[in-house]
């Protein structure tokens, strides 16, 4: 369980407070600078989780950042045109809407058979232009309560409470993937989808479903990050899609060596430490750490996703003909990658 290919961003993050606590101690180890990347990080954490969703059937969504600013345009344009639809209807409308994105790009993708990555970059840019559309490509002040607007900037028990609601989508995420036969279905298809589609999981049903739940994680997204900010204009989202990818690819070499809930948020902070330390040591002149570290993080990510992966396919030996080796069903509580790809194959 302390192994390093299991824990290995654990001991990143030892190391970063390790090394910052030591250099700057009166910069780094205070609570404005924990307080603050929990705070920027609570928006990409949430997207992350809707990153993670499709990713583990097998897909890319690489919509969600369009989709948060789709969200928060929406707000921001509802909240100036019509007031009378409340706060909650606000709020259920843009992540219905968002949904419905998610909705169409599971239809392209689970339906239709075009590349996730392909389809969802296009909608993606569909999204973009309905955003510009909604705010004249200017920037918006969105005439919210101040209540919400206090809610999103505050804090509860030193917490910044955008944190809250990201730990909430986690759990919520984690114990559907971990405990429901949804959850399941979602792992089998996307370890090996026409196994599990001659096992009885519904594959295009479970594609277009994870598509629907990015889409509606995203939308939540947006509204976490309005309330932090109060304004929408036109570089919103495409800085959130980089770190919230990096994080689920890096997540996935984490704990069980498959792409889970808790390694993608550990990582997350792991990495907005590393960036505000550094930012913070290198002072003023340190606006290019960001983009930089996380181009980084998200290729070391992946390098080191693709060895664990060849690593697990060379460890599964074959099948003995006598071995009485069950077929994966639908709603078995064995996690796919538990069973050997010949077993899935059979």
């Amino acid at each position: 369980m302390l192994s390093p290919k299991k824990i290995s961003v654990i001991y990143l993050l030892i190391l970063v407070i390790a090394i910052f606590g030591v250099t700057i101690p009166g910069l780094f180890l205070t609570d404005v600078t924990f307080q603050s990347v929990a705070r920027s990080q609570a928006v990409v954490g949430i997207l992350a989780l809707a990153v993670l969703i499709p990713f583990i059937a097998g897909e890319f969504d690489i919509s969600v950042g369009a989709n948060l600013a789709l969200s928060v345009a929406l707000m921001a344009w509802m909240s100036n045109e019509y007031p009378g639809l409340g706060l909650v209807g606000m709020i259920v409308i843009a992540i219905g809407i968002c949904s419905l994105v998610g909705l169409i790009n599971g239809i392209l993708i689970g339906k239709l058979g075009l590349n996730s990555f392909i389809a969802t970059l296009a909608t993606s840019q569909v999204l973009v232009a309905i955003a510009l559309k909604l705010s004249n490509n200017q920037m918006v002040v969105a005439s919210l309560s101040k209540g919400f607007m206090d809610w999103g900037q505050g804090l509860s028990l030193g917490i910044p409470n955008g944190l809250f609601v990201t730990l909430a989508v986690a759990l919520v995420v984690w114990y559907v993937l971990q405990y429901t036969k949804a959850g399941r279905h979602v792992f089998a298809s996307g370890f090996n989808r026409e196994a599990a589609r001659l096992s009885g999981v519904r594959s295009e049903r479970v594609v277009v479903g994870s598509f629907i739940a990015s889409g509606a994680i995203a939308g939540l997204a947006g509204v976490v990050f309005i309330a932090q900010v109060g304004t929408f204009s036109n570089s919103i989202g495409m800085p959130f899609l980089f770190p919230a990818f990096a994080a689920v690819f890096l997540g996935a070499t984490q704990f069980n060596q498959r792409p889970n809930v808790w390694g993608t948020l550990l990582a997350i902070f792991t990495l907005a430490l590393g960036v505000q330390g550094l930012q913070l040591w290198l002072s003023e002149s340190g606006f290019w750490i960001t983009p930089l570290f996380n181009g980084l993080a998200l290729v070391a990510a992946v390098m080191f996703t693709r060895r664990q992966a060849v690593r697990k396919a060379t460890a599964v030996e074959p099948t003995e003909p006598d071995d009485p080796a069950p077929l994966v069903t639908a709603g078995t509580h064995a996690a796919p990658e538990q069973q050997p790809r010949e077993v899935l194959g059979r």
